[in-house]
């Protein structure tokens, strides 16, 4: 049924994009790279994105811990001298993202972007307790993000802009799960799908274009500004860069590889409801990280008449270096593929 309405939606919104302009693969960087372009005046483009991710084995700094070792590990609560009851062995998350763009000029163009998040992890329980595994699950939206892309400079060879946004807390930060202490037991940090807070956020982007080959960068800083969520906490400071190079192997074929560094400061007060002595996922001295990411990618964009300038991607990353505060879970990859469809009202 979702599979015949999305055909059909296809085709409708096909008949918008009956051009002559030809469009090119690489005319947008890569599928995990959000706001790295501009649009023409009156121009839309959707998009919807499906990341999997991945996470398996855990972190101390940057080392890896058993867990065995876990379980004999100090928590947040108990001055050194308490034990981890729990540890978490895996976990999965598909983050489906949906997206909207309009440009009034060709100078300014506003995004929209939300999602909708499936995650399940599997932990493990003290020798003790019996050494059984048990999982639990979340799903529901994510944050929102609003923001305004405006140019600063744009030639042959240079495109540059800056984006300005906030971020929405329209994610649950109360989720619950049935666990071997609980039958509504709030789950941890990272089983939550928001922050609860309102985030401002500054990106400056820039692709420098040499025949077929284009080199981008991009730089995004998001702060919270309106101090603890309604549970008592906030995270901290995040920064993400990027450094991307892409070829064109034919006009609607292209081809990327990407450098990512990730940083996310110390969580800022705790949730009173999660019990630091459970799990590394519920204490709030476990969050943070410095995290450097390999990306490879393909985009192919239709030139034909049927479907005309619909756009897919697909992008693997994985991780080349990680260093997280306290004891983490450690990913172990991530798949991103994507559709974009950009046309005029005119």
């Amino acid at each position: 049924m979702l599979a015949s309405a999305i055909f059909y939606l296809l085709i409708i919104f096909s008949n918008f994009a009956m051009s002559d302009e030809t469009l090119f693969a690489d005319s947008h960087g890569p599928i995990t790279v959000m706001g790295d372009h501009l649009h023409h005046k009156n121009e839309f483009m959707f998009s919807y994105r499906l990341s999997k991710m991945k996470m398996g084995g855990m972190l101390n700094g940057n080392n890896k811990i058993s867990i065995s070792s876990i379980m004999s590990a100090p928590n947040g609560a108990s001055d050194s001298t308490g034990r981890y009851m729990n540890a978490p062995t895996s976990m999965n998350m598909n983050m489906h993202m949906f997206g909207g763009m309009f440009a009034p000029t060709d100078n300014l163009t506003f995004m929209l972007m939300t999602s909708y998040l499936e995650k399940e992890m599997t932990s493990e329980r003290m020798r003790m307790s019996g050494g059984a595994r048990f999982d639990v699950n979340s799903n529901g939206i994510g944050d929102t993000r609003l923001s305004a892309l405006v140019r600063l400079f744009k030639n042959e060879f240079t495109k540059s802009h800056l984006g300005f946004g906030v971020s929405f807390p329209t994610g649950d930060i109360d989720n619950r799960d049935v666990t071997p202490m609980s039958t509504s037991g709030r789950l941890g940090y990272g089983m939550q799908n928001g922050t609860g807070t309102f985030d401002p956020y500054f990106l400056i982007n820039n692709v420098n274009s040499f025949g077929n080959v284009k080199i981008g960068e991009q730089f995004i800083v998001k702060k919270p500004i309106s101090g603890d969520n309604s549970n008592g906490y906030h995270y901290g400071t995040s920064i993400d860069t990027t450094i991307w190079t892409s070829y064109r192997w034919l006009d609607n074929v292209s081809s990327s590889i990407k450098f990512n560094y990730n940083y996310l400061g110390q969580l800022n007060g705790s949730d009173d409801e999660m019990n630091k002595r459970m799990n590394p996922m519920m204490d709030s001295n476990n969050i943070g990280h410095q995290k450097i990411n390999l990306g490879f990618g393909i985009n192919f964009i239709n030139n034909n008449d049927f479907l005309k300038n619909h756009r897919l991607g697909l992008e693997i990353i994985l991780p080349i270096y990680q260093k997280v505060r306290g004891i983490q879970m450690s990913e172990t990859y991530k798949i991103m593929i994507g559709w974009q469809f950009g046309f005029s009202s005119n």
